[in-house]
């Protein structure tokens, strides 16, 4: 990390978002290259407008947010969701251009993207006991903190490393818990283990702070059954499947699965009952070509309409399942062929090969969709795979059964054990979770899986392990941190 992230960064989005007459005078009396962390954290409520700005940053433009990496990690991946060959990501899914190398822009906004929420978090924890307000806000503050920064770092880990599964010994990233300044020197990057330490240290700290109840303002925020999921996410990667569905079932915990007419709404509504997380769109904030909806909806103005699906994902699904082909409520299949209606674009050129397209996600009529973060059903899987892992077969059963049987009312339980249930609750995952990020290019490296692409898309793929699913240290990052050398980078 390039760490002059300081007090200018900081300074300059607490004035973007504190909407006060007085921004103007604080910034003649406070330049941005002198103001005082006394000053930032005067209070709660200044505090609570940097972790507001931190969560704005996880939604914010130029393909530099948390939906656009989480669509680039299904683009890769490649075998459930595609893009057509005139789309932004189609560098990502052409098997041909490694997009992992440390010179790209891509990996350098990666990285430095993670470190940023990391610093704001760093910020909020070291200075948050000091300001002024009731001791539950600054708890709720800084236990909002500390799980944007074990988020922060469960990506970091699983994007520049191998998983867990090939060796906790590995090099990670570098640690950082306190805020940088112009003065502070890189880290050496710490082993996976450590960055994994740091996470469950950081959730396990933030369940202490956040309210007991899981209250907090709206479903944009982070409360205790967020910070359970990001454990069981955490716990599944390291192969602790005891703790994972433990925590797994917390965060659910409150958050009931939605039903078929929900299903089929449009992923757009972070007031579904069954989402756990989800940020919201205010109408000031509205993402044009580059929201995530964009590339999904093909029914939204200002669409590129880029994203499409593969043949043989497809034929997963079973005719009267729901999230693919039956008509619920009265609305049209969720895949479909771009030239059915109520698709507005004709297929053209060599776009017909993989005309196959998703209504799973579209966009709110005024395009201030909700992003989907977790919900009840990931943490189900997450469940089900970790209980099928410890030979807890009738249970795994029943909790897959939940899933398939709120798609297709005509779906039958497996019968299934062993690894061969585990792959069931796999391809319910790919089924269940395509287009969110969570069942993709880290789901393989998690399980040391290859990358085995089929159907009417480019084939190939990468072998189990495969360096080119690691990403590179960026170049910056090397020149600026005198304890990270070239002989440490991450091999190709």
């Amino acid at each position: 990390m390039k760490l002059s992230y300081s007090k200018q960064f900081i300074f300059s989005l607490l004035c973007l978002l504190i909407i006060t007459a007085g921004c103007g005078d604080f910034l003649e009396t406070n330049p941005s290259n002198e103001v005082s962390q006394d000053v930032v954290f005067q209070t709660t409520d200044l505090a609570q407008t940097l972790l507001d700005g931190t969560y704005r940053f996880l939604r914010k433009q130029d393909y530099i947010n948390q939906k656009s990496f989480d669509t680039r990690l299904d683009v890769i991946d490649g075998r459930d969701v595609m893009m057509n060959q005139s789309g932004f990501y189609n560098g990502d899914y052409d098997l041909s251009i490694d997009k992992t190398t440390q010179e790209l822009g891509e990996v350098a906004n990666l990285w430095n993207f993670y470190y940023q929420i990391i610093n704001h978090a760093n910020n909020l924890v070291a200075y948050i006991d000091d300001a002024k307000g009731s001791d539950d806000e600054k708890h709720r503050i800084k236990g909002e903190a500390l799980a944007l920064r074990a988020y922060a770092y469960f990506n970091l880990i699983n994007y520049f490393q191998h998983a867990w599964i090939k060796g906790s010994d590995l090099p990670g990233v570098p640690v950082y818990t306190q805020p940088a300044n112009d003065n502070t020197v890189g880290n050496p990057r710490g082993t996976v283990a450590d960055v994994y330490d740091r996470i469950i240290t950081d959730l396990n700290d933030a369940l202490n702070l956040l309210p007991a109840d899981g209250a907090r303002q709206d479903k944009g925020y982070i409360n205790k059954n967020v910070a359970h999921g990001f454990l069981a996410r955490a716990y599944l990667f390291k192969g602790e499947f005891d703790k994972a569905a433990q925590h797994a079932k917390e965060a659910r915990t409150g958050y009931p699965l939605m039903t078929q007419e929900e299903y089929v709404g449009g992923f757009n509504d972070y007031s579904n009952r069954e989402w756990i997380w989800g940020l919201p769109f205010g109408s000031n904030e509205v993402l044009v070509n580059s929201s995530f909806f964009s590339d999904y909806d093909l029914e939204r103005p200002n669409s590129n309409w880029s994203i499409r699906i593969n043949n043989r994902f497809y034929a997963l699904f079973s005719e009267t399942d729901c999230r693919a082909k039956l008509q619920v409520g009265g609305n049209a299949p969720l895949i479909i062929y771009k030239n059915q209606a109520p698709i507005n674009q004709p297929i053209a050129g060599t776009d017909v090969k993989d005309s196959l397209v998703t209504r799973k996600f579209r966009d709110k009529g005024n395009l201030t969709g909700n992003y989907v973060m977790m919900r009840s059903t990931e943490m189900i899987l997450i469940e089900a795979e970790a209980e099928a892992e410890q030979s807890h077969y009738e249970t795994a059963r029943d909790l897959l059964f939940q899933i398939q049987s709120r798609a297709d009312e005509q779906a039958l339980k497996t019968t299934a054990t062993g690894q061969q249930l585990i792959d069931e609750i796999l391809i319910e995952r790919r089924k269940e979770l395509y287009g969110e990020g969570l069942a993709s290019v880290f789901d393989l490296k998690r399980r040391n899986l290859p990358l085995i692409r089929t159907g009417n898309q480019i084939h190939g793929g990468f072998e189990a392990g495969s360096n080119r699913l690691v990403w590179q240290i960026p170049t910056q990052e090397i020149d600026a941190n005198q304890n990270i050398s070239e002989s440490e980078q991450n091999p190709l």
